[in-house]
């Protein structure tokens, strides 16, 4: 789906390669890639989803553009939210047909970023409801290849530079507050960076600390016992393929359910791996959820670590 912007003419810059009075495109449109399946216990998505397969925006939503040279500029959706297509506000920058453009999303609000770290973190995620994805988007982290103008049109292609990792979950009756995927070792990126500019090889997620754990707040989830719903957890990618996991789930009781999967497929960038559990095992608190200081996990503002 092609989302709009229009691109206002007027004003000036410092940075030639906004400048108005520069020949200009006036027509940009965005697209992001499908998430694709890793095995048959999955559903395509994109980065807000609706009934698992529609992408929409949502209101303040922003992307970033870099120029080939010089500082980024950032569009704020303007209209449109809860639409596939939206119209942002540039601000009023016009783009020169001769640059070379970079874009990523989401917008890291440091206008003078460090287009070769640009922060990550996957800490803080929390869905809200049974049906809840509005949290998938600011974990969702995308760029785009080198973008110029072609007959007055500037089209951007976001690629996703992490994974879904989505529990297809039927639990015993109760309030539901929190779910913690569990692994052997570290390989759960809480925070890192990527160069969105790369002098050789692919943009990829570079992880800077790193955690045996993965965890997603749940806030108004609530089940009786025959509901079964899924949870949208945003991770780096991570090799998790004949790993034993355990994926653990907190009620409001402070009981503790766990459930143990083994994945039979790696969670690469851009895929989306479902996880079925209807089986589980309450465990003592003593020996089940281990958070591990996961909440310290970093932020994102300005430069990466």
């Amino acid at each position: 789906m092609i989302l709009s912007l229009v691109i206002l003419s007027g004003g000036c810059k410092e940075d030639d390669s906004f400048r108005a009075d520069n020949p200009t495109v006036e027509k940009v449109s965005f697209t992001a890639d499908d998430y694709k399946e890793i095995d048959e216990d999955t559903l395509p998505t994109r980065t807000s989803v609706r009934n698992n397969t529609e992408f929409f925006w949502a209101q303040g939503d922003t992307v970033g553009i870099y120029p080939d040279t010089g500082a980024q500029v950032y569009f704020v959706m303007e209209d449109g939210a809860g639409a596939s297509s939206a119209k942002f506000d540039g601000g009023g920058w016009a783009l020169k047909q001769s640059a070379e453009y970079y874009s990523y999303y989401p917008f890291i609000g440091d206008i003078y970023l460090n287009r070769h770290r640009i922060p990550v973190s996957y800490v803080g995620q929390k869905q809200t409801g049974l049906t809840g994805v509005d949290h998938i988007g600011a974990y969702d982290y995308m760029y785009t290849d080198a973008t110029f103008s072609e007959s007055g049109n500037l089209n951007f292609n976001y690629h996703h530079l992490g994974c879904i990792i989505r529990p297809k979950l039927t639990l015993p009756a109760g309030t539901y507050t929190k779910l913690a995927i569990t692994a052997p070792s570290e390989v759960f990126v809480k925070s890192g960076w990527f160069d969105l500019q790369p002098l050789e090889n692919s943009v990829s997620v570079n992880g800077t600390k790193f955690s045996n754990q993965i965890t997603i707040d749940l806030d108004g989830v609530s089940v009786d016992g025959s509901t079964t719903f899924l949870v949208y957890v945003m991770s780096a990618p991570v090799n998790l393929k004949g790993t034993e996991i355990t994926i653990s789930v907190l009620n409001d009781q402070k009981k503790e359910y766990q459930c143990k999967k083994t994945p039979s497929a790696n969670y690469t960038a851009g895929r989306i791996g479902g996880l079925t559990c209807s089986s589980w095992t309450e465990v003592p608190q003593s020996m089940g959820m281990i958070i591990d200081g996961w909440d310290d996990g970093g932020n994102l503002g300005g430069d990466a670590e």
